[in-house]
């Protein structure tokens, strides 16, 4: 049985956009960050400002691979979707597709966050709650 894919339409606006109205390269790492921010929210029921300011807690990005492969332009809405490829202890992978409203591929994300508390060094153990949920997104 296949696990769950958290999906959600994100609109292109001026704000991600160059001069010509093609979503500038970098803004893509800004919505696929707002899109985690939203899976988490969302698809885990756990707020990126309860992880920050509650539990005094982060996730750290710790390697990003992207491949860009066609334009997005203003005023398209790219539907995003997470797979969440390998849960470790202290690690989680995510793969993150940006497609059209036609289906094309745009742009495809592979992320490592590690789960750090701001009190200690180093990565920490994800909380059992939220690496419970996030096994719920495994293939």
């Amino acid at each position: 049985m296949a696990g769950k894919v958290f999906s959600i339409i994100k609109k292109i606006r001026i704000q991600h956009c160059d001069p010509a109205g093609v979503v500038f390269t970098p803004q893509y790492f800004n919505l696929f960050i707002e899109v985690i921010e939203d899976w988490f929210s969302e698809g885990l029921n756990y707020s990126f400002s309860e992880l920050i300011t509650k539990d005094a807690s982060g996730i750290p990005a710790m390697s990003i691979e992207a491949k860009f492969h066609n334009p997005s332009l203003l005023g398209d809405n790219l539907h995003f979707s997470i797979i969440v490829e390998k849960v470790r202890k202290t690690t989680v992978s995510l793969k993150i597709t940006a497609r059209s409203a036609e289906l094309e591929k745009r742009c495809i994300m592979k992320f490592l966050y590690g789960f750090s508390n701001l009190n200690s060094k180093g990565l920490s153990p994800w909380p059992n709650q939220i690496r419970l949920k996030m096994e719920e997104y495994l293939p």
